[in-house]
């Protein structure tokens, strides 16, 4: 079963550790412009920031986080998505994703995007699996998908 939790003084260590990395080494290390820590840090000084943990069966196995802004309450931006190597090619990321949408309608968000880096393939076809468009918009190798909730 997922459960999403909020990153917190708990889980901050494990979720800084959790990498896609198949080789099982750190993203920052390896000049990856968005390990989780560096997505944590970010969030400390862009409050519209909502950072996750995401659990299958009590088992941390991934990250997302997304920005919401006050004053655009209906709008989410997811800014990472992740599920942590061992956990890949499982279908918990489809399971994740569809559980953090779900929450995001809950809130009042009518509408979500998505930016992905364009190389990201197996992203980019979990994404398009769950209704997301390309809007056209890029920004820094990244990709922008909508998708009306």
């Amino acid at each position: 079963m997922i459960r999403i939790k909020v990153v917190d003084e708990q889980n901050i260590v494990e979720v800084c550790k959790l990498t896609a990395n198949h080789k099982g080494g750190d993203f920052a290390a390896e000049g990856c412009k968005a390990c989780n820590a560096l997505s944590i840090a970010e969030a400390k000084f862009l409050p519209e920031m909502h950072l996750n943990a995401i659990y299958h069966n009590q088992v941390l196995i991934g990250f997302f986080q997304y920005q919401r802004a006050e004053d655009h309450a209906d709008l989410a931006t997811i800014r990472r998505f992740m599920i942590g190597e061992p956990f890949r090619h499982k279908g918990l990321g489809k399971e994740a994703l569809a559980y953090a949408l779900k929450g995001l309608k809950i809130q009042g968000v009518k509408k979500v995007l998505l930016r992905i880096e364009d190389a990201n393939e197996i992203a980019k076809k979990l994404c398009l699996s769950f209704g997301f468009a390309r809007t056209g918009e890029t920004d820094q190798k990244e990709c922008c998908y909508a998708r009306e909730l």
